[in-house]
């Protein structure tokens, strides 16, 4: 086998994978339904898509914690898919928000940093 058969996946086809483990759904709507959930261009979504541009550390982490993947997976492709609950990463508590707190999340995530910043305030929820 040669060197670069047994390369890892390319960044846009790991994301693929993890994305699968989501309810963003696979097909013609994914870069879309990407771009809105993390807030960002629909444009950045397709690049991350294909593999020709990465998000910063902070969106990769995000993301790595949303599709419950290990992010060492995520951002080079070494190390398993997923770390079992304890072992290297912490267990994900994604999982045991209320559907209204997943709602309440993903809303958040959609506004500007102003308008998250005055969400908080609002909120009285102090750093």
């Amino acid at each position: 086998m040669s060197p670069r058969a047994s390369a890892p996946r390319h960044f846009g086809q790991r994301l693929h994978q993890a994305l699968d483990r989501t309810a963003i759904l696979p097909g013609r709507q994914r870069t879309t339904a990407l771009a809105n959930h993390y807030a960002v261009a629909r444009e950045t979504a397709r690049l991350w898509l294909a593999g020709r541009a990465m998000p910063d550390i902070h969106r990769l982490v995000e993301i790595a914690d949303d599709c419950r993947v290990s992010l060492d997976w995520l951002a080079t492709g070494r190390g398993p898919m997923v770390m079992p609950p304890g072992v290297g990463e912490q267990a994900h508590g994604y999982d045991v928000l209320s559907a209204d707190e997943k709602l309440l999340l993903q809303a958040a995530r959609r506004l500007s940093p102003r308008r998250r910043q005055g969400l908080l305030a609002l909120l009285d929820v102090r750093d």
